[in-house]
């Protein structure tokens, strides 16, 4: 299945980013348009860095497929409209968090999307927070240093490890305890 057209839907609403991408050419030739700077860069795996300006907002350790598309792209849309969608509360929440923040996944998770849903957002609301997303199935040392068992998996600041499938105001809750 090809989603060429859906990612031509996303890119009417995406401007103003720019991609640096690492043996992740195939994917990232599909969001080329005006607006949108592609640039290479030197690693080992597969890696995507999204940045608007000089502020990079995540990296992606992998290529997001299957259930971690949509999120993908959806952050790409936030990221360049500088737009959010968290309750008043959430936003207090997301503010206090600060440092590191590891997501893992796998493209076939079913509970990973809204993890990444909501994590995306933290760094558009929060400069002090560094996000990476991890597929595990890329980097497989990364799940091993990190004890991943299953997925999705949060890990704040190297530390905290919070399983990923609770709901938003109890994720963001104690990732803010666990930030302090």
């Amino acid at each position: 299945m090809s989603y060429d057209p859906v990612i031509r839907q996303y890119l009417n609403a995406i401007n103003g980013i720019t991609i640096e991408f690492c043996n992740a050419e195939d994917f990232v030739v599909s969001l080329k348009k005006e607006g949108i700077t592609l640039e290479a860069i030197n690693c080992e795996k597969p890696t995507i860095r999204v940045r608007r300006g000089n502020r990079v907002y995540f990296t992606y350790r992998g290529i997001p497929q299957m259930n971690e598309l949509w999120p993908f792209l959806n952050a790409l849309v936030r990221v360049s409209n500088n737009v959010v969608h968290l309750d008043e509360k959430e936003m207090e929440m997301a503010k206090v968090i600060r440092g590191n923040v590891k997501l893992f996944v796998t493209p076939d998770c079913t509970k990973c999307p809204l993890a990444a849903e909501l994590l995306y957002q933290l760094p558009i609301v929060n400069d002090n927070v560094d996000l990476e997303v991890i597929d595990v199935n890329d980097y497989p040392d990364l799940a091993k240093k990190f004890r991943v068992m299953s997925v999705p998996k949060i890990v704040l600041n190297d530390k905290a490890e919070i399983p990923g499938s609770f709901p938003p105001h109890i994720l963001l809750k104690m990732m803010a305890k666990s930030s302090s």
